[in-house]
């Protein structure tokens, strides 16, 4: 029997998906009401683990699109296309049929079934020299046609959405995909990405096509009495006693309950304690080993970073969130005021900073600001 696994690095399921119930709810009503939905939050928030269990509680079909691994237009027609054709062939048994009605309405594509091992399965093979966003258009054009035609509802979800405006902003993507979703009403679409700022202008910008599309899921770090009720469970679980208070505040003071590090400490954690709960020393053991661990990824991450910037998230992991271009935070940067705006933008478009509801400034990864206060004394410029 495979071993529990409470802590997933990866998509959280079954027992391990923890809480996002008011999320997970209205992802649900929006896709039973006909609303499509864009998700947003920092990342390793836990986007795609809350998408797939509401999806999932639904029973509807599904196909999840990936565009991480888009480097082009032509990839990203490609990763569209391909869940086009996973999802025909989840709602169409009868091949013959569902060929001579895709061609009523397709001109750019050629189709074709495959009978294999895993089943029958639609091919779907782009004219040379075709318009990715014409191609994109009418392979969605054709899958709501067929839920149409079977009055079936049906649920696309494109992860790392942004990078359609990075890759192809201008091509006509983003309006072809609008035309569709606007229209369609068997078709469900779900959006979502690792950057907010991008997500933010294809959706909030009056100029670009995707503006009002969808209603908006923001997700936020999973509240600490939830955390505490989990952690208390598996805790019970393991070793038939609760976490120690203390333990589990340590836990959340190093990882800022942000949901993969939570994860990542814990299952570090729970295997490393052996047959007794740990103690607040192993938790910070551990932490610290870790950042030692990701050294190389982190300095990957700052050296993307101008020295203005770098200064501005030493002082922001040492406790200086406000006044950050008022004289003494101006005098101690050696920075001029505008220097500090502009580096402040560019942190938060990067999803190097956020700002909490009382305006202050805080870093979003907490690895990150732990290697900060770890390699950096509070004096450092």
């Amino acid at each position: 029997m495979l071993k529990q696994n409470y802590f997933p690095l990866g998509i959280a399921k079954g027992n391990a998906f923890c809480n996002r119930v008011a999320e997970k709810n209205l992802l649900i009503h929006n896709i039973e009401s006909g609303k499509h939905t864009i998700v947003i939050s920092p990342r390793r928030y836990g986007k795609s683990s809350l998408v797939l269990r509401g999806i999932e509680e639904t029973k509807l079909p599904y196909e999840k699109v990936d565009l991480f691994v888009a480097v082009s237009i032509k990839t990203i027609e490609e990763q569209i296309l391909k869940g086009v054709k996973s999802l025909i062939s989840q709602v169409s048994n009868i091949p013959e049929q569902a060929v001579g009605f895709i061609k009523n309405y397709i001109k750019n594509l050629k189709s074709k079934w495959i009978v294999g091992t895993d089943g029958v399965n639609i091919e779907l093979i782009p004219d040379k020299n075709s318009d990715s966003a014409v191609i994109i258009m009418e392979s969605l054009q054709m899958l709501e046609k067929i839920l149409e035609k079977k009055k079936l509802i049906a649920v696309f979800f494109i992860d790392e959405f942004q990078e359609i405006g990075v890759l192809a902003n201008s091509s006509g993507i983003e309006g072809a995909i609008r035309h569709i979703a606007q229209e369609c009403e068997y078709l469900r679409f779900i959006f979502s990405g690792s950057n907010r700022h991008i997500l933010s202008n294809m959706f909030d910008d009056r100029s670009r096509p995707l503006y009002m599309l969808c209603d908006r899921i923001s997700i936020d770090r999973i509240h600490e009495n939830d955390y505490i009720n989990y952690l208390k469970k598996v805790a019970k679980k393991t070793w038939k006693c609760d976490l120690n208070s203390i333990v589990t505040e340590e836990i959340f003071r190093l990882t800022e309950r942000h949901p993969y590090y939570m994860n990542v400490l814990c299952d570090k954690l729970w295997i490393n304690s052996g047959k007794t709960p740990p103690t607040t020393q192993n938790v910070t053991t551990i932490w610290k080993n870790y950042i030692l661990q990701e050294q190389s990824k982190i300095a990957k991450d700052l050296s993307a970073l101008n020295t203005s910037q770098k200064k501005l998230l030493i002082a922001i992991a040492h406790g200086l969130s406000k006044d950050l271009s008022g004289k003494i935070a101006l005098h101690k940067f050696n920075l001029t005021s505008g220097a500090v705006s502009k580096s402040l933008k560019l942190l938060e478009e990067q999803d190097y900073l956020n700002k909490n509801i009382l305006d202050e400034y805080f870093i979003v990864d907490p690895l990150i600001k732990g290697a900060l206060l770890l390699f950096y004394p509070v004096d450092s410029n």
